[in-house]
C-alpha cells in the first residue's frame, strides 16, 4: 500500500507530511520521557528487584558474566535482558533511558503502521490514538523505570506485532525476515514467551509456507526457515532452563500455593509422581520464598527436590493441558485482580502519580471480566467480518490470519504464564495484557476499515490494481 505522506516535500517547498510526523513523534517522545523520567532523574533508577534480593542471580549479575563467557548462556536468567544490560555497561541510568526510548519507538512504529495500512484516515487516526492511550497508562509505562525484563518484553512484543502486521498487508521476504528477527529477540527475553510462540506461531508459519502458494517461493522459504530457527531457540531455552534450574522457584510456588491446597490438582500430581508426604504437606499455602525453601537442603524434602528439578515441571505443563477446564475456573476467579493490573507495588518512581492510571470506558484495554468479554466478543466478530470480506473480495486474508494468530498466541501466553507461577502474577502477565489490548484494537479497526473500503469499492480489485500497491509498500 502506498504511504500517504512519503513525498519529499510539499509543492510549495515546505515540509512534507512525513517530515511533520517525524517532528511530532520526536516532540511526543521527549514529552513522554520527561514526564516519565524527569522527576526521578537524580535517583539513577537503582535495581530493586530481583537484583537487590538475589545479588548473585539477578539480571545485573548475569550481565556481568558478559556474552563472551559460556556461563552467560546457561545462567539463572534468559539472555535477552542481561545482554541489553551488558550492552549499556550495566548502567541502570543508561538502561532506563534506552528502554524508554525503545518503548516510544515501538509505539510510534505501531501508530505509523496503522496510519499507513488502514485505508480510512479516520480509522487510522482513531486506532493510533487508542494504541497511544494503551501505552501511556502507568501500569505499562512504569516498567521502563525498572531494571526488569518487562519493559523490553513489552517493547519487543509491540515491534513484533508491527513487523508481522506489515507483512500480513504486503508479504515480502524482507518483511518476513524482520518479523522473525524481532520474534526471536522477543523469545530470548522471557522464558514465558517460548512455549506459546512455538506451539502457535510455528505451526501457522509452516501451514502458510506449505499452502500459501500466492506468496512466492522466496517468502515461503523464509517462513519455513524462521520457523526452524524458532524451534532451535526453543530447544536452547529448554536446555538452558534445565541446566540453570531457573524455573524451580516458580515451580515451588505453584506446588505450595496452587497445587497442594487444591484436592483435585493435588491428586492428579500424586498420580503423576509428586512425592506427597507429611513433610511436603507442611508447604501447603507457602511460596518457595517462605522460610527460604528455594535454597533449603533439608533432607526431609530430598525426594521432592529431585522431582522438582526433574519430571515435575514437565508434569505441570502437561497438567495445564489435561486439566485446562479446572485451571480455567481458577483463572476466572483471578481475572479481576489480573485485569485491573494494579502493580503499584513495583512503582518505585511514583509513575502512577504522573501518568494516567487507566483510560475511561476501558478504551485502554479490558480491566474487568465484563470488559474482557465485550472486547473478546467484538474481536471475534471483527475477525468473522474480516474473513467474510476477504473471501468475497479476494484480498486481506493475510491480515485475518495475522490478527487471529496474534490473538490466540496472546491468550495462550496469558494462560500459560498464569499457570506457571501463582506469585507476582500481575507482573508476569503484564506483557500479555498490553499486547492483548493492542491486538484487539488492531483486529477491530481492520474489520471496520475493510467494511468501509468494501462499501466504497464493492467490486474486488484486479491483479493489476493490487500489484503496484504491494510493490510500492515493499
Amino acid at each position: 500500500m502506498t504511504d500517504r505522506g512519503d513525498v519529499a516535500g510539499s509543492p510549495d517547498g515546505g515540509p512534507s507530511r512525513r517530515d511533520i510526523a517525524i517532528y511530532l513523534s520526536a516532540a511526543a517522545t521527549a514529552a513522554f520521557m520527561v514526564r516519565l523520567l524527569g522527576a526521578s532523574w537524580n535517583t539513577h533508577f537503582p535495581a530493586t528487584w530481583p537484583d537487590a534480593v538475589f545479588p548473585k542471580q539477578g539480571y545485573l549479575a548475569v550481565a556481568a558474566k558478559s556474552p563472551f563467557r559460556p556461563s552467560f548462556y546457561f545462567a539463572f536468567r534468559p539472555i535477552g535482558y542481561p545482554f541489553f544490560l551488558w550492552f549499556f555497561g550495566r548502567s541502570s541510568h543508561l538502561v532506563v533511558i534506552a528502554q524508554t526510548a525503545l518503548y516510544c519507538a515501538a509505539v510510534i512504529a505501531l501508530g505509523s503502521t496503522a496510519l499507513r495500512v488502514l485505508r480510512s484516515r479516520v480509522v487510522g487516526i482513531v486506532t493510533t490514538l487508542l494504541i497511544v492511550g494503551i501505552a501511556v497508562q502507568a501500569k505499562y509505562a512504569l516498567w521502563n523505570t525498572q531494571i526488569l525484563s518487562e519493559s523490553l518484553a513489552i517493547s519487543l512484543g509491540f515491534i513484533s506485532l508491527t513487523a508481522w502486521w506489515r507483512f500480513a498487508v504486503a508479504p515480502t521476504r524482507k518483511r518476513a525476515a524482520f518479523g522473525w528477527a524481532f520474534l526471536v529477540a522477543f523469545l530470548v527475553v522471557r522464558d514465558a514467551h517460548v512455549l506459546p510462540v512455538t506451539i502457535v506461531i510455528v505451526p501457522v508459519a509452516l501451514i502458510v509456507s506449505r499452502w500459501g502458494t500466492s506468496l512466492g517461493s522466496d517468502v515461503r522459504r523464509t517462513l519455513t526457515a524462521g520457523a526452524m530457527v524458532v524451534i532451535v531457540v526453543a530447544g536452547y531455552s529448554y536446555l538452558s532452563t534445565s541446566a540453570s534450574h531457573r524455573a524451580v522457584l516458580s515451580f515451588h510456588n505453584a506446588i505450595g500455593v496452587r497445587i497442594l491446597p487444591d484436592a483435585q490438582l493435588s491428586k492428579w500430581f500424586v498420580d503423576h509422581g509428586m512425592p506427597l508426604d507429611d513433610a511436603l504437606r507442611t508447604r501447603t499455602g507457602k511460596s518457595g520464598l517462605e522460610d527460604n525453601f528455594y535454597a533449603s537442603q533439608d533432607p526431609k524434602f530430598a525426594t521432592y527436590r529431585h522431582w522438582a528439578r526433574g519430571a515435575g515441571p514437565r508434569e505441570l505443563v502437561l497438567s495445564l493441558v489435561v486439566l485446562a477446564p479446572h485451571y480455567s475456573h481458577l483463572m476466572y476467579d483471578d481475572l479481576p485482580a489480573l485485569l485491573a493490573g494494579d502493580v503499584r507495588f513495583y512503582d518505585t518512581q511514583s509513575v502512577y502519580q504522573r501518568l494516567p492510571n487507566r483510560i475511561p470506558m476501558q478504551l485502554g484495554g479490558p480491566t474487568t471480566r465484563k470488559g474482557l468479554t465485550v472486547w473478546l466478543t467484538l474481536g471475534g466478530a471483527a475477525l468473522v467480518v474480516s474473513l467474510a470480506l476477504a473471501l468475497r473480495r479476494r484480498r486481506g486474508l493475510g491480515v485475518v490470519v495475522f490478527g487471529a494468530t496474534a490473538l490466540v498466541l496472546t491468550i495462550v501466553e496469558f494462560y500459560l504464564t498464569w499457570g506457571g507461577d501463582p506469585i507476582e502474577t500481575e507482573r508476569h502477565v503484564i506483557g500479555a495484557l498490553s499486547r492483548l489490548s493492542v491486538i484487539l484494537v488492531i483486529v477491530i479497526a481492520s474489520a471496520i476499515d475493510a467494511a468501509i473500503t468494501a462499501r466504497r469499492s464493492p467490486s474486488p480489485p484486479t491483479a493489476a490494481e493490487v500489484a503496484p500497491e504491494v510493490a510500492a509498500d515493499a
